[in-house]
């Protein structure tokens, strides 16, 4: 659980293009969360592909490939699984 002093919030103002809005707006509509939650992960990971929503893309993906390896090769599957979990560690 977070602390009180996690949760508290300021309000702030920010000027942007209307085609930035309109992406931020885009995204947050496909990934069914607000525009602010969008915003916040950008600039808590700016420049970095490592956000929450890609990470999680790629471990989905990760999680398909392993399963459809299992049929062909246990041992390399293992290893793909391996590979995938290493992403996860910044």
């Amino acid at each position: 659980m977070r602390k009180p002093e996690e949760k508290k919030t300021v309000r702030k103002t920010v000027l942007m293009t209307e085609a930035l809005s309109n992406e931020i707006e885009e995204e947050a509509k496909n990934r069914g969360i607000k525009p602010n939650a969008v915003m916040n992960e950008r600039l808590k990971h700016p420049g970095s592909d490592n956000k929450p929503s890609f990470m999680a893309a790629v471990q989905d993906f990760t999680n398909k490939a392993v399963k459809k390896l299992e049929k062909y090769s246990e041992q390399e599957a293992k290893e793909l699984e391996k590979e995938g979990n290493k992403l996860w560690t910044y």
